[in-house]
């Protein structure tokens, strides 16, 4: 499928090539190991339908592969490597758990791949509010380890995702850790989302400056509430230990020291900008990296954006410029 679905982004043609294909769950995945046994059925009632095909929706992914790679035409396009020891990024779209595959994004997978000198798969992940918690994280940790078992190095992947795809990205990282799987090399958070209880300053500080706008775990629209679905017990009390799971909110995991090295951008005017601040803080603390210290690297590398929110962050040729050249640099 070549350029047809590019067609509302004005991407000329010689640009790249995409295409979506349905895949199946790999044989070698095995049952999930989470210590919370309630969360552990969910995942494993999951696990189950797939194993026996009957899973509802299935598994999509969108491979994307710039013209500047010059990869041969015969093999861009299939879910296997092109040599022995390519490296790809896996991204995970945002969208607030209702959307995995925004329209415009077709130009930004061609753009990224371009960029970053690699392929780019893209999971087309079940949504809310459909498919609830934890189906979007399910379906990303089955397409990661869909790659491995087609041959891709777990060493040579690099994990992207922005916004409410951030939360899925490490969630899927604590999952590969807590099943025993090898850990991928790198991951890439955009404007994450790594706090579903909603609570961070940032939150009202940058209310007047962002168009993410605040809605709390009190009202039933909340996205956290949507993502998560219906519960019998909507007392505050209980949402807020809820949504304080790692696997919906990553940065009240115990877990951290797992992660690979990682690199977060945000905007200073985005409402999730604690978020961010606070994840690398931790992650970085874990690593015995301070901020004030100049001679270790440090595990999670900020990159903040002033008068950027959620959105401009990745608006404006001069802005995905910064934020390529950032991505380039750390996966390179």
């Amino acid at each position: 499928m070549k350029y047809d679905m590019l067609k509302d982004a004005k991407v000329p043609a010689s640009f790249g090539q995409i295409r979506v294909y349905e895949y199946e769950m790999p044989q070698d995945q095995q049952p999930y190991q989470i210590s919370d046994e309630t969360v552990e059925r969910k995942f494993n009632n999951l696990y189950e339908q797939d194993k026996c095909n009957s899973l509802e929706d299935g598994h999509f992914m969108i491979v994307a592969s710039s013209d500047s790679l010059h990869l041969n035409p015969q093999l861009e396009l299939q879910d296997m490597p092109v040599c022995e020891d390519e490296r790809i990024v896996l991204f995970v779209c945002g969208g607030g758990f209702t959307t995995s595959d925004l329209p415009m994004s077709k130009w930004y997978y061609l753009r990224m791949s371009e960029e970053l000198g690699q392929r780019l798969f893209v999971p087309r992940y079940n949504v809310a509010p459909k498919h609830v918690f934890p189906r979007a994280v399910h379906d990303v940790y089955t397409a990661c380890t869909h790659l491995m078992a087609q041959g891709f190095k777990p060493g040579n992947i690099t994990l992207c995702g922005n916004s409410a795809g951030g939360s899925i990205t490490v969630a899927t990282l604590l999952l590969l850790n807590g099943c025993k799987r090898p850990m991928i090399s790198r991951c890439i958070l955009i404007a994450p989302l790594l706090d579903l209880t909603m609570l961070q300053d940032s939150w009202d500080r940058n209310e007047d400056n962002c168009v993410l706008s605040h809605i709390p775990l009190s009202n039933p629209k909340c996205l956290s509430r949507v993502y998560y679905g219906p519960t019998d017990d909507t007392r505050l009390k209980t949402l807020y230990e809820t949504f304080r799971h790692p696997l919906l909110s990553p940065l009240f995991s115990s877990e951290l020291s797992c992660l690979p090295p990682l690199q977060i951008q945000v905007g200073e005017d985005d409402t999730l900008l604690d978020d961010s601040r606070q994840f690398a803080q931790k992650i970085n603390q874990i690593h015995g990296c301070v901020s004030d210290c100049c001679c270790c690297q440090e595990h999670a590398e900020l990159i903040t954006y002033p008068g950027r929110n959620h959105f401009s962050i990745l608006r404006g040729k001069s802005q995905l410029d910064k934020v390529y050249g950032s991505m380039r640099r750390f996966i390179q």
